[in-house]
């Protein structure tokens, strides 16, 4: 069985939970059957979420609550702090992987820097004191940084990179897998940014990403000041409800000549999108959004890009 599921059945059981609503992110799906079955041979009846859940802002306690369920568990994720008027149980979900290894093989593409910002997800964030031990070894300097949302320090949320931004810090190391978080650390800081990766064993330099990441961003912003129609999202996700932040920008772009409408949905989507004549989207949901602007075939703002409509680029 897998680490802390025996103690969170027990938890569940002391709240007397007759119905449970899972939630879990698509990478752990090929596990959630196994897990409806412990939960269903201790007596408590499991409603698997198959929609896309994203993280903890992703909570879905109305339809929770419709379904008739008496607690809600997140998989892979830790709180966010959304307020539920159904009891959310977490579940992190710890992995376990050694970092000594690959510290040890790349070292030399380190080595140089004095004082490192480790930071991780939830997944393996317990890493994080066996490479300060190593790095500390080394004569260097290491720093957990607070995160201004997760609990934890050195834990980072897609939308929360603020445990990585030490100022005192040479560089980042990032222990993980993917790209997803070392782009959005690359998109609040000029500082060099390392991954340690758990998928490749091997430490990456991402740094090389900032530049890619600006000129896509500079030129999102360029073509969307010839743009006429916005439409600004906001996501009924309960921790991406931004809807004063929408009103205020649907203000500003209609004092710049703009046309802008308020648009709603959960899972944001191109096709949710077809039939609306827009030339470009401003994004009050996830703030990660305009990174798939791509899918849209349009810009993708977010809205500290708004104010750069009416910039004049002098080259």
């Amino acid at each position: 069985m897998l680490e802390g599921f025996e103690e969170l059945v027990l938890e569940i059981k002391k709240r007397d939970v007759k119905r449970l609503f899972i939630q879990v992110p698509e990478g752990l799906k090929t596990r959630i059957q196994e897990l409806a079955n412990s939960f269903e041979g201790q007596g408590i009846v499991v409603v698997i979420s198959c929609e896309p859940m994203w993280g903890a802002c992703d909570i879905r306690f109305h339809e929770a609550g419709d379904l008739g369920c008496d607690a809600i568990l997140n998989i892979g994720h830790t709180d966010f702090g959304v307020k539920s008027p159904i009891p959310i149980f977490y579940w992190p979900f710890r992995l376990d992987f050694d970092p000594i290894p690959v510290l040890e093989s790349s070292w030399k593409k380190i080595e140089r820097f004095k004082s490192f910002s480790l930071v991780s997800t939830t997944q393996h964030i317990e890493c994080l004191d066996v490479i300060k031990v190593f790095l500390e070894k080394k004569g260097k300097v290491v720093l957990l940084g607070k995160p201004a949302i997760s609990k934890t320090h050195g834990q980072i949320l897609g939308c929360d990179q603020a445990a990585a931004l030490d100022e005192k810090a040479d560089c980042i190391l990032f222990v993980g897998s993917g790209r997803f978080h070392p782009l959005g650390i690359i998109r609040k800081t000029e500082k060099p940014v390392f991954v340690l990766s758990t998928d490749t064993n091997s430490i990456e330099d991402f740094s090389k990403e900032r530049e890619r990441f600006y000129r896509i961003k500079f030129a999102q912003i360029e073509k969307a000041k010839d743009g006429k129609n916005f439409g600004i999202v906001v996501s009924s996700k309960p921790g991406q409800m931004y809807i004063k932040q929408a009103e205020v920008l649907k203000n500003k772009l209609e004092g710049m000549g703009k046309k802008a409408w308020i648009l709603v949905m959960d899972f944001i989507t191109k096709e949710k999108l077809m039939g609306l004549k827009l030339d470009v989207l401003v994004n009050c949901a996830c703030p990660r959004l305009d990174e798939d602007a791509h899918l849209f075939g349009m810009p993708v703002l977010n809205p500290e890009d708004v104010g750069k409509l009416s910039e004049v680029v002098v080259l």
